[in-house]
Order: structure tokens, then sequence, then C-alpha cells
């Protein structure tokens, strides 16, 4: 009876060690699921949101000339600046900081919700100093191997991780996307690159699901449009919202990333809109105020200034966006985007 019971413990044993290889099973994230304690971040100074902002910056415009300002922001404490710094490494992609990326790692708790976003970095980090410059379909294939190999996660968890967070987005349980889901964004960027190099089938050759995250789905959306058709879309979509979500914030800070060209279409937008003014619902004048306030074109101050004296909450979030523009403050709608 005994040797029995021990059969059949091994027997179970050999099949969890197989379905862990085969990733038969549940979801099992990598990193613990960030919750939401109800405790907001911080408040920033001007001098932090305006880094944050530019961090973001530097990272998105693979600018190199300016790594020292990123490493050297592994030192601040706020959690949405640790983060939108690790991003920003892993996207220029240099070996150097590493060693800050580890170091920063250990200086955290293991629970820290930053440290995913650091496992991201070294990831996306090992992938680009392996493939910097993808031309073809081969080369982006063994990128995306290495990458999610960095990651340590499969494309079945990818895919998991993304239809549980999708399924904890439809029951309002708002919180950060899991790591599973983060690499899935990382990888449509990665791929992204690829597009813009003349790799035209790069979104179906990686064997990944980009359609089950937001998020994904419009980087890959995006990325197939010229700057101008995507501001052109950004601008009427946003201009169009009845109700702000958490997606739009991603739609924003999409916009926000264009720079001055997206500032000048979302100015030009608003003269357009205060002439049809009963065409629109404030929540699409909102939106668009908000991404002015990522921007921090001050040329967009008087066209927002136009509407403070607007009834009811156009006024009210007319009158925010200029305080925040006029502190010569620049705010992030999206911290992993």
């Amino acid at each position: 009876m005994k040797r029995k019971l021990l059969w059949i413990i091994g027997g179970i044993a050999v099949i969890i060690i197989i379905a862990n290889q085969l990733d038969i099973g549940p979801y099992r994230p990598r990193f613990p699921i960030a919750q939401r304690t109800g405790v907001p971040y911080p408040y920033m100074t001007v001098e932090e949101e305006n880094l944050f902002a530019e961090i973001r910056d530097i990272g998105l415009q693979r600018d190199l000339s300016r790594i020292d300002k990123v490493r050297h922001a592994l030192l601040e404490n706020h959690p949405a600046i640790l983060i939108a710094a690790s991003l920003a490494l892993g996207r220029l992609g240099t070996k150097e900081a590493i060693d800050d990326l580890h170091a920063l790692q250990a200086r955290l708790a293991s629970g820290s919700e930053v440290q995913p976003f650091i496992a991201l970095a070294l990831a996306r980090i090992e992938a680009e100093r392996d493939y910097p410059n993808v031309t073809d379909e081969n080369q982006l294939q063994r990128k995306m191997k290495r990458f999610l190999q960095a990651a340590k996660v499969s494309v079945s968890q990818i895919h998991k991780g993304a239809l549980w967070y999708a399924e904890q987005l439809k029951a309002k349980r708002y919180g950060w996307a899991p790591f599973e889901v983060q690499v899935l964004r990382q990888a449509a960027e990665i791929a992204a690159d690829a597009y813009q190099r003349g790799v035209k089938d790069a979104f179906k050759i990686v064997g990944l699901n980009f359609s089950l995250d937001y998020v994904a789905q419009l980087k890959v959306r995006l990325a197939q449009m010229s700057k101008e058709q995507r501001i052109s879309w950004l601008v009427d979509i946003l201009s169009k919202k009845q109700v702000a979500r958490m997606e739009e914030d991603y739609l924003m800070q999409a916009l926000a990333d264009e720079g001055e060209e997206a500032s000048k279409a979302i100015i030009a937008k608003l003269k357009e809109m205060k002439l049809n003014h009963d065409k629109y619902h404030y929540v699409g004048f909102m939106l668009l105020f908000r991404t002015l306030t990522c921007i921090g074109d001050p040329d967009a101050i008087p066209v927002i200034q136009s509407f403070s004296n607007e009834p009811d909450w156009l006024g009210y979030y007319a009158e925010q966006a200029i305080k925040i523009m006029k502190e010569g403050r620049r705010t992030v709608r999206a911290v992993d985007y």
C-alpha cells in the first residue's frame, strides 16, 4: 500500500513537471500581480514631472547621447520615474545600463511593482544588443526568440496573461498589466521597428496574437500608418469620445508622443470644434486639452484659454490644462506605453 502511494505521488509529480514544460494548465504569472492599495503615488514636483516626460522622450527617440540622464534617473525614488527610466533603457538597448538596472533590482523590495519593468528592460537590452537592426524575417524571428528567452516567458504564457488581464478589465479590476502583457507590448514595438525597416510581415511571423491586448494592438495599428495618418486618426478619434476610460490614456499618450506636429493638429481641431460646439461632447475637448499638457507646447495656451469661460465641465477642464501649462509642467498619461 505504501509503495502504491509512492507511485501515485511520483506519477503526479511527473505530470506536473511535464505540464510545466509543455505550458499546460492555468495562467502562472512570472511576477506577483501588483494589487492596487488605494494609496496614490507620491505627488511629483514640476521638476520630477518634466524629468519623467523627458526620460520617455529619450527612450522613444533612441537618443543615446542623453543616456546618462536616464541612468541617473534610476537613483530617483518615485516609482513612475523608475518605470519610465527602465523602459527607456530597454529601448536604448545599450549594455552599459545593465549594471545600473541590476543595482536598482537589488535596492528595491522583491515585491516592488517596478521589478517587472526592470526585468523587461534587461530582456529588451539583450535582444537589442544581439539584433540591433533587423532587416529581414529570419533576423526578426531570432530577435523575438532571444527577447522571450531573456524575459523567461513563452508565447503560451503571454497569451494566457493577456486573456487573464482582459477579464480583469471587463470586471473593472484595474491595475498594472501583468509582466506577460508588458512583454507582448514590447514585442509589438520590436515588430514595429522591423516593419519600419521593410519587414512587411513583421506582425504575422512572430507567432504572437497582438489583438489580445488593447495597447499592443494599438501599437501595431499605429506602426502601419505614416506620422501624418497617425496624428489625424488619433485627433479624430479622441475628439469624438463621450466617455473617458483607461484606454483613452493610451490614445492621448500615443498622440502626445508625435510631438509638435500633433500639437498643431490639435490646435486646428479645437478651433474647428469651437465653431461646431454642439457636435462634440465635453469629453472630447477634455481629452485634447490633456494631450496638449503632455506635449507642453506654449502655442497651445491661447486656444485652450478661449474655452475657459465656457460653462460647466468644459470651462473647468480648460482652466485645469492652462494651469498645468503655465506652471511649465509636462504630464504623462500612460506610464507603461
